[in-house]
């Protein structure tokens, strides 16, 4: 895809504003709102789908708009979310480093992947939230790794010793500390993005020691750490969609470790997994509204040159909110395009099967008794018709059903050269 007829996005007012909010937070730089701007309340919610409250918040608090009668109860809301959302994030990773370090001191050294990493990066790390802590351990690692767990108070369901999920979750119910245990980054049963994983066979042959708030805690190098954020965000591109905050994020990777990325080795897996037009993308959401460095980041010429349309792209992406979570619609649209990605192409007859007809792992996710009655799947595919029928009734003709929602998103994957 090339850069001809390449123009500019027709963002509302209020999405240029959030794009110019985020770049000032990632970069350490003030910002004042325009004095026309009134979409405060507009702005709460769109921070907050995107989990961007908290980086909104600390760029806008000394606004004059906040101080004015009519926002006092917004103002109120907006402040005090913040506050419990930066205690609790404070107190969340204080507590997933106190754990990981007894994991290390045990002989065992999980890598961590996104989450504490990526907000190292900014200047107001407790301000850049997430819910989690991922890590990858290697299977021979779990008993040690789960045993400390455990002992520590964190629950998770009971596993299966001998054939390990791809991941196992844990919740600390006193300090609300969040872990996915990963074994492999990506579901390898996935037709979409399972083949992933053997990019990411070299993690622990190649990983770095990072410094963070005193410990010592491994992660991938970041040359492996940025096209995992780049896979990463393809697969929930596949899926519902995935949010900002991901570009964000590389941005902010690309640019703080720059010199030591080799960029060849990333386009040129790029190329081969087909996925160059989708990161060209990114890079040029980046450049045009998150103030991505070249310079900094130390990319190459030649790849400086490779411009592509990122219109759609942002407006999905803005639209999607974290992980495609923004509307119940978006997330049932994501088993057309999980579809198509699956085939390698537009098919509307498989993608329409897919909607209506999805798999039992997908279904018990809303019908937890097909775990023990798998062979009442076909009720449950009736009952979840007629329940999206009698909604479908009920919501406004102008909002988009899932089912347009995944069309037109597999239009978005044909554009950026994902699917033929």
């Amino acid at each position: 895809m090339s850069g001809e007829g390449i123009g500019k996005n027709r963002l509302t007012a209020l999405q240029e504003e959030f794009l110019k909010i985020l770049e000032s937070f990632m970069h350490g730089k003030t910002y004042h709102l325009p004095e026309a701007f009134t979409q405060i309340e507009e702005l709460y919610q769109m921070a907050g789908i995107h989990k961007m409250t908290a980086a909104v918040y600390e760029q806008i608090r000394g606004e004059a708009l906040l101080q004015q009668p009519e926002y006092t109860n917004l103002a109120r809301s907006f402040k005090g979310y913040t506050m419990r959302e930066v205690m609790m994030q404070m107190q969340r990773a204080d507590g997933f480093l106190r754990i990981y370090e007894k994991m290390c001191a045990q002989g065992v050294r999980p890598l961590v992947v996104k989450g504490i990493i990526c907000r190292n990066l900014y200047e107001k790390s407790d301000y850049r939230v997430s819910g989690d802590e991922d890590i990858l351990v290697r299977k021979e690692d779990f008993a040690v790794c789960d045993a400390i767990l455990v002992a520590e108070g964190f629950q998770r369901e009971e596993p299966d010793t001998e054939h390990l999920p791809q991941e196992i979750p844990y919740i600390n119910p006193q300090n609300g500390v969040y872990i996915e245990m990963h074994f492999d980054l990506f579901a390898e049963e996935s037709g979409a993005y399972g083949h992933l994983n053997k990019e990411f066979e070299d993690a622990y042959a190649t990983c770095i020691a990072e410094d963070i708030q005193g410990r010592t805690v491994w992660t991938l190098h970041p040359t492996l750490h940025l096209f995992y954020l780049i896979c990463h965000s393809l697969k929930h591109f596949l899926h519902g969609g995935f949010g900002i905050r991901q570009v964000c994020d590389m941005v902010m990777m690309a640019e703080h470790y720059g010199e030591q990325i080799d960029w060849d080795y990333i386009y040129g897996r790029l190329q081969e997994l087909r996925m160059e037009v989708f990161w060209n993308g990114l890079v040029e959401i980046g450049r045009e509204y998150l103030g991505f460095s070249y310079e900094k980041a130390h990319y190459p010429v030649s790849l400086q040159k490779m411009h592509v349309n990122c219109d759609h792209l942002l407006l999905d992406l803005l639209d999607s909110g974290i992980y495609g979570d923004s509307t119940a619609e978006r997330k049932h649209s994501s088993n057309i395009t999980l579809a198509a990605a699956e085939s390698g192409k537009k098919d509307t007859v498989a993608s329409m099967k897919a909607s209506l007809f999805p798999g039992k792992d997908y279904m018990k996710r809303g019908y937890p008794w097909l775990e023990r009655y798998p062979w009442l799947l076909p009720v449950a595919w009736g009952m979840r018709i007629v329940g999206y029928l009698k909604n479908k009734r009920k919501n406004s003709k102008e909002e988009p059903s899932g089912v347009e929602i995944g069309m037109n998103r597999v239009e978005l994957l044909r554009e950026y050269d994902i699917i033929d």
